[in-house]
C-alpha cells in the first residue's frame, strides 16, 4: 500500500462539507442565558472561563451549595473558553473548526491501514456524524476532547516522534479527567510499535500526564490545602450513578434532599458522597447490576435520549439512519480481515474504555461521542478484501 500518495481532492471537499454543516448549526443557535442554562454544565464551564479571562481565578459559584468551588472542573476546557474571549459565539465557531479537523485526523489514522477510497469513506462518516455536529453547539468538553484524542491517536501512529502524539493525548486529560489512563493504554497498544518499546511509550505517556496535571495539582494544594490531581466532582458523579433513586442517567436532584451538603467544603462533600455510593454498591449488588445494564444501553443508544430531542421523530430518525449503519459496518469491519487485529484493538480502545468508565458512573450518549470517530475507521474496513485493494 502506498502511504505516500497525495490525498484525494475529495478529502478537502468532505472537510469543507463537514465544516459548513457545523458552522451552519452553531450559527443558528441562540446566544441566550436560557439556552446555556438548559444544560447546567455549560454555565459552570462558561463561568470558569470568564472568571479566568478576567483574572479572577479558576472557580465558579455553585448555587446548589451557595459556595465557591475551585477544583470542580479541570482547567483544559475553561482555558479554551478564555482563549475565545469568553464569547459563546466564538467558542462555538472554534469548536466547529476543531471538530472539522477531526475529519482530516481520522483520514490520516485510516491511511495507516486502509486504501485511499476507504480512508475517504471514514472521513465522510465523521463529516456527517450528527452527534459530532450537535455537540459543536454546546459549551461542553466533548468536542475539544474528541479533537485532542483523535489527533493524538493519528500522531502516535504516524512517522512523527511518538512524544508529539502523546502531548496531545496528555492535554486531553486536562479536558476530560475520566480519560486519565487512556493515553497510557493507547501508547501501550500502538500496533506500529514493536517489542518492549510499547511499555517505554506507555511510561512516557504516564510521565506526560503527570507533567500536565502537576501545575493543576500544585495550584489545588495551595488553594485547598491538599493535592487534587483531577477534580472534586468525583463524589457527586459517583453518587449520581449509585444511589436509591438512580436510574442510569444523570439526575442530581438528590442534592436538594441532602441539606447537610451545604455545610461541607468541596473536598469533604466529594468524600462523603463517595462513601455513600460505596455503601450503596455493597448493599445492593442486584440493583447495581441493573443500573450498569441501563447505563450501557444509554451509552450505546442509537437515538437521542434527552427530553428535547428524544421525543422528536425527526431527530430519532436521523439518529437511527446514521448510528445503526455505523454500528453494523463496525461489526463488519471487526469480523473482516482488512484490518490487522492490533489495529482493531487500538481503534476500539476509546469505546471500550469509555464504556467501562461510565458504566461505573452515569450513562449518556454524550460520553460515547469520542469513540464514534475511531470506530469510523473500523466501519470503513467492512467487507471482503478484493484483489485490487492496495
Amino acid at each position: 500500500m502506498k502511504r505516500s500518495d497525495p490525498p484525494s481532492p475529495w478529502l478537502a471537499v468532505w472537510v469543507g462539507i463537514g465544516f459548513l454543516l457545523r458552522l451552519a448549526w452553531v450559527l443558528h443557535l441562540p446566544v441566550t442565558d436560557r439556552q446555556i442554562a438548559a444544560l447546567p454544565d455549560q454555565r459552570e464551564y462558561l463561568d470558569l472561563g470568564r472568571n479566568l479571562l478576567h483574572g479572577w481565578g479558576l472557580y465558579f459559584h455553585d448555587a446548589r451549595f451557595d459556595a465557591d468551588v475551585f477544583a470542580y472542573r479541570t482547567p483544559g476546557y475553561p482555558i479554551f473558553i478564555a482563549l475565545c474571549g469568553g464569547s459563546i459565539r466564538i467558542v462555538r465557531i472554534a469548536q466547529a473548526c476543531a471538530d472539522s479537523s477531526t475529519i482530516l485526523a481520522v483520514y490520516l489514522l485510516a491511511r495507516r491501514w486502509l486504501n485511499l477510497r476507504r480512508s475517504i469513506f471514514a472521513a465522510v462518516l465523521v463529516a456527517l456524524n450528527p452527534l459530532l455536529i450537535y455537540f459543536t453547539g454546546l459549551l461542553l468538553a466533548e468536542t475539544l476532547f474528541t479533537a485532542l484524542l483523535i489527533w493524538g491517536m493519528a500522531l502516535v501512529t504516524s512517522p512523527a516522534p511518538a512524544v508529539v502524539g502523546l502531548l496531545w493525548l496528555g492535554l486531553s486529560v486536562l479536558v476530560r479527567p475520566s480519560a486519565l489512563v487512556l493515553p497510557v493504554f493507547i501508547a501501550a497498544l500502538n500496533p506500529l510499535t514493536r517489542g518492549a518499546y510499547h511499555w517505554r511509550r506507555a511510561m512516557v505517556a504516564g510521565v506526560v500526564i503527570l507533567l500536565f496535571l502537576f501545575p493543576w495539582a500544585l495550584r489545588n494544594r495551595a488553594r485547598l490545602g491538599t493535592w487534587i490531581w483531577t477534580t472534586t466532582n468525583g463524589g457527586i458523579t459517583l453518587y449520581d450513578g449509585f444511589n436509591p433513586t438512580a436510574n442510569g442517567s444523570s439526575d442530581q436532584s438528590f442534592i436538594t434532599r441532602m441539606p447537610e451538603l451545604k455545610s461541607m467544603g468541596e473536598i469533604e462533600r466529594s468524600a462523603y458522597l463517595s462513601r455513600l455510593a460505596g455503601q450503596f454498591i455493597q448493599q445492593n449488588p442486584s440493583r447495581v447490576l441493573s443500573l450498569t445494564i441501563n447505563k450501557l444501553l444509554r451509552i450505546w443508544s442509537p437515538i437521542p435520549l434527552s427530553r428535547e430531542y428524544g421525543r422528536d421523530p425527526r431527530y430519532v430518525l436521523v439518529g437511527l439512519l446514521y448510528t445503526l449503519p455505523l454500528f453494523l459496518m463496525t461489526l463488519g469491519g471487526l469480523t473482516g480481515n482488512r484490518l490487522p487485529m492490533p489495529a482493531k484493538v487500538l481503534l476500539l480502545l476509546p469505546a471500550i474504555y469509555i464504556t467501562v468508565v461510565h458504566a461505573a458512573s452515569i450513562g449518556s450518549i454524550r460520553y460515547r461521542v469520542p469513540a464514534d470517530v475511531p470506530m469510523a475507521v473500523v466501519a470503513a474496513a467492512t467487507g471482503v478484501p478484493r484483489r485490487n485493494d492496495d
